[in-house]
């Protein structure tokens, strides 16, 4: 079976064929594949992600994103 890439355009309007009131946004998508969430190949200045992989990380959910959120963190005592 070939892996499925997609950019994340692409991803999401597939995403909102199969379910087409996802809260899931562009946005989003780009997000977690610079954080390296869900495997993805670059391509010039663009990422290819793995279609199935997302689907599964967005099934279960490996880590909590509020921890590992851009901005302000907390520091070892």
């Amino acid at each position: 079976m070939a892996v499925r890439m997609r950019f994340p355009a692409q991803a999401l309007e597939e995403l909102k064929k199969a379910d087409p009131d996802t809260p899931i946004t562009l946005h989003y998508l780009r997000s977690i594949a610079r954080q390296g969430l869900v495997p993805c190949v670059k391509v010039g200045r663009r990422r290819l992600l793995n279609y199935d992989a997302l689907l599964a990380y967005l099934e279960n959910p490996t880590r909590d994103e509020r921890e590992t959120a851009p901005g302000i963190r907390r520091l070892a005592e």
